[in-house]
This record gives C-alpha cells, structure tokens and sequence, in this order.
C-alpha cells in the first residue's frame, strides 16, 4: 500500500467520522481504525487532530471551488450561468456525499487556521463577484450579495438536509424543479 493511498484512507475516515460525531467528537484512535491504520500513522502526515481537520477542510473546500470556477467562469446568460453553477452544487453533492455537510459543519470551527479562513473567504469573494456582475447587468436582485448567496445557498442546503432525511429524492425533475425555483428568487 502507498503512502497516498494511506493518506487518502485517514482523509476518508475523518471526513466521515467528522460528519457522524463532529470534529471534537471524534479521537484520533476513532479514525485510526476506520482507516484501518495505527494511530501512530495519522501522525506521520499531520501534525495532530487540528492540523488533520484544516487538511480535509482545505480539500474539500477547493474540490467545491474548482467546481464552481469552471461554472462561473463560463459565458453565457445569466440564467443559463446560474443554472449551470446549481446543477454544478447538486452534482458535487452527489459525487462526494458528506463534504458539503463537513465543509457546512466546519466553517465556524474554531480551529480553522489562517489558510483554511483565507480559502473560505476567497471562495466567498468568487460567488460575490458572481452575484455582483449579474447585478450590474440587472439580472439579479438588488440586495447585498452576501443576501443573495445565502437565498440560493440556503435553500441547497434546505434540499440536502430533505436528502439526507429521506424527504427528497435529488432526480433530475427535483433539481431542475428546484434549480428554477431557486432563480425565480433571485432574479430581477
């Protein structure tokens, strides 16, 4: 076994555990087993739990935001765009189950360290920038970008947490249904 396949195990191990008991509730030994590794070798490739965390936040942060750059980046109409980067949100939700809810349970996570803070923060200065275009082209609602970031961020959360209850099947009809929902209530 490779050392980036061990490395990848503990990442998977933490991000699950993360999610199931959260971060100050899961010790090291708890993602040692999972990964089916000792405890002695998670420390071999950080330093310790927080560093361990910061890692995983810095992954999957950049996973959402290379997938959200390549929709945000792309011509088009605003309504096309926004639809694009919503299917973009759901997808990625689908090819990695439980990182969004890691990333949403960790954001205020008092040991993000300054790198995980400015990573946060330039995705956030992405979608600003998004919304404010779209607002100088009158496309969308005139209300502060950060309002309208947590409309349509809100309500994909809402979708996910009906997932994860069992309430909402995450189809195609569902996510076009709630893709055009989402921009009708935004939209200028």
């Amino acid at each position: 076994m490779s050392t980036g396949d061990k490395e990848a195990r503990i990442l998977e191990a933490a991000l699950g555990l993360f999610v199931e008991r959260g971060f100050h509730g899961t010790a090291v030994p708890l993602i040692a087993d999972r990964a089916g590794v000792g405890a002695g070798t998670i420390y071999r490739y950080f330093e310790d739990k927080h560093a361990l965390g910061n890692a995983l936040f810095r992954h999957w942060k950049g996973r959402l935001g290379e997938a959200l750059q390549v929709e945000i980046a792309e011509a088009g109409p605003w309504r096309s765009r926004f639809g694009r980067l919503w299917r973009a949100l759901v997808r990625f939700h689908r090819e990695h189950p439980g990182a969004i809810e890691f990333l949403e349970l960790q954001l205020h996570a008092d040991y993000l360290d300054a790198e995980s803070q400015a990573l946060e923060l330039q995705m956030a200065a992405l979608l600003f920038v998004f919304i404010g275009e779209a607002q100088a082209d009158e496309a969308v609602v005139d209300l502060p970008p950060a309002v309208v970031i947590a409309m349509v961020y809100g309500a994909y959360l809402g979708l996910l947490r009906g997932v994860a209850a069992g309430w909402v099947t995450l189809d195609d009809a569902t996510v076009a249904a709630t893709e055009e929902r989402a921009w009708a209530m935004i939209r200028r």
